[in-house]
């Protein structure tokens, strides 16, 4: 005779934690400096920290920029020389510097930092922190939200989150790498059939025919101006706030870029010295586009978003082949600025 024993309990795996977004991975101890920090002030606080970058804040607690190791050690070879030896002096003894190295240490982290920053926001899915990362070669990205850094996310908290998720079972035919991983993030939103409307006509009752009446009548046309008035101004500021917040969100591809400078060539052939690269609200520059109205020489600090990525992608590909990026107010409401525009120029 045989005897079976209790089938003994079965461990259920442990399913890792859901990281889905920028902000479910990013690192929100944030170590980050005040504009008008000293150059030796933040070198000392990355090695105190053991940290390779930080963020810079203005007096708002509004992200300004990014400086790194390499910012202080210089981006160029002249750079890199001179910066050298102060780096390797204050990692010595501390000793004070003889000039004119006390000098380039004591210089404010805003002539050294890197502006504008590229930055994503807090919902963005992994697929795009991962573009992000490949398209712009970068280490880390601020994480915003609300229009304020909440959190910095980097290549390695990517990395670990890939690691972490737990493969599901395969029902249909698995994608490989990447694309594969991505896609079983995604998430379809299902949403209820629209409601039956009823068809059935309200009854209209006729006023009196008395000049009372039609007093009435004109006091509600005038309220009803007055009302359509408001509403249009409400309707535009919310759509100036769609606009700008789908512009923090958006991003340029390198397809959609080719394209543009393709249309700028025929710019070049019809005889034209310039082309418009994007146009976007002025709420979308952290200062309203103050700086870019009288010409302060810093307004790319001031740029997000898609018209920093815009920057980013001139100031890398085309500012060493010679091209210039102008910046102007191009539109305005009721004499307020509206528009900025920045145009890609080649002229002699």
């Amino acid at each position: 005779m045989t005897h079976e024993s209790p089938s003994a309990p079965v461990e259920q795996p442990e399913v890792a934690p859901s990281l889905e977004t920028a902000g479910d991975l990013m690192t929100t101890a944030i170590v980050s400096v005040a504009v008008g920090t000293s150059v030796r002030d933040v070198a000392r606080l990355l090695l105190e920290k053991r940290i390779s970058a930080v963020p810079v804040l203005g007096a708002d607690q509004q992200l300004l920029g990014m400086v790194s190791e390499g910012d202080l050690l210089g981006r160029n070879d002249a750079d890199r020389v001179a910066r050298r030896d102060w780096w390797l002096a204050l990692l010595g003894d501390g000793q004070p510097l003889a000039e004119p190295l006390e000098a380039l240490g004591a210089r404010p982290v805003e002539q050294v930092m890197r502006a504008p920053v590229m930055t994503i926001e807090a919902q963005a899915p992994l697929r795009e922190i991962a573009e992000m990362f490949r398209v712009y070669d970068v280490k880390r990205l601020p994480v915003i939200r609300a229009g304020r850094i909440a959190g910095i996310v980097s290549r390695a908290d990517l990395v670990r989150a890939m690691a972490a998720m737990v493969p599901q079972p395969a029902t249909k035919a698995s994608l490989g790498g990447l694309a594969g991983m991505f896609a079983g993030m995604m998430k379809t939103e299902s949403r209820p059939p629209a409601l039956a409307r009823s068809s059935t006509a309200p009854v209209v009752v006729a006023p009196a025919m008395t000049a009372d009446a039609f007093l009435t009548l004109v006091t509600a046309s005038k309220q009803a101006g007055q009302d359509e008035a408001v509403a249009a101004k409400d309707q535009a500021k919310q759509e100036l706030e769609r606009q700008v917040k789908a512009m923090l969100q958006e991003h340029i591809d390198t397809p959609a870029w080719n394209a543009l400078l393709e249309r700028a060539r025929s710019a070049a052939r019809l005889g034209e010295n310039s082309f418009e690269l994007i146009r976007f609200p002025c709420d979308l520059c952290s200062d309203g586009g103050r700086k870019i109205d009288v010409g302060e020489t810093d307004w790319p600090t001031t740029l997000r978003g898609e018209a920093a990525e815009f920057y980013t992608r001139w100031e890398r590909d085309l500012r060493p082949a010679k091209f210039g990026l102008s910046a102007q107010l191009v539109d305005y409401i009721d004499g307020i600025p509206s528009d900025v525009a920045l145009s890609l120029t080649w002229r002699a």
